[in-house]
């Protein structure tokens, strides 16, 4: 039993989902993931505050946390999905179709074994609005990860050309000591909350800003799944790792599998 889907724990194989579902075709659906229960406070809050902000029912902290006990096994991902069903009318303007709320688990895996390269994605900026709320419409970060070639993967731009975040991560910068991190557009990330409270810990200065360039010194991106992952180079510019090491071993101090 690797699921929870509608009230009922079952294997995830047997979780039956309508392609007329307003989830399915109209993308109108949000989640997270986190990594077992590491910062459960955290991504409850962020998925409680995304539920409200496309008009679901968010389910009770304590029940939630219930079902995630009762599902995980080990070191492993927690998915929780809530989408919008069908309407007995059909009607794509016509809201009243149920909430339907989907938890289950699978092994994890680490987003990278070492430091990874990352290529800048111009020619489809993000939608502007929106990004701050966990959704499925990923066409920019899907279309960037296709067009990534030789580097692992890509960051991709705003509508105003500012550094955006990538497929599945955000990402940091670090210059005279200070951490920067992209402001506009972007998701509201736990793993970069957790480097923010890391950085005031260690008295490195922490910004959130809109900037165009990637000329710093160190980089690294934040991700569910890779925690804190170095970044040896964005486009032709290289990068150290010296402040980023020493966030990464405070981040996974504070980050312990289930």
């Amino acid at each position: 039993m690797n699921s929870y889907f509608d009230g009922e724990y079952m294997p995830l194989d047997q979780v039956r989902i309508s392609p007329l579902d307003f989830g399915f075709i109209h993308s109108h659906a949000t989640y997270d993931v986190m990594r077992g229960l590491s910062h459960f406070d955290k991504h409850y809050e962020r998925f409680e505050a995304n539920c409200r902000y496309y008009g679901f029912t968010p389910p009770d902290k304590k029940e939630l946390l219930k079902i995630i006990v009762d599902l995980i096994q080990g070191d492993m991902f927690i998915w929780m999905i809530m989408w919008k069903g069908t309407p007995t009318s059909g009607s794509p303007r016509d809201m009243s179709g149920p909430d339907h709320l989907l938890v289950y688990t699978k092994p994890y895996y680490p987003i990278a074994s070492k430091p990874i390269s990352l290529k800048i994605y111009d020619e489809l900026p993000r939608s502007p609005g929106y990004q701050e709320h966990k959704n499925f419409s990923w066409i920019e970060l899907t279309k960037a990860q296709q067009a990534a070639g030789d580097y692992d993967s890509a960051l991709v731009r705003s509508v105003e050309g500012y550094i955006n975040e990538g497929p599945g991560f955000g990402v940091c910068f670090i210059e005279n000591g200070i951490v920067y991190t992209p402001n506009t557009d972007v998701l509201n990330s736990v793993t970069i909350q957790v480097v923010e409270e890391i950085c005031k810990e260690l008295f490195i200065p922490f910004v959130r800003a809109d900037f165009t360039k990637i000329d710093f010194k160190e980089c690294f991106i934040c991700s569910t799944s890779g925690g804190i992952t170095p970044v040896y180079k964005v486009n032709e510019v290289c990068y150290s790792h010296d402040i980023t090491e020493r966030i990464r071993k405070h981040y996974e101090e504070r980050t312990v599998p289930s």
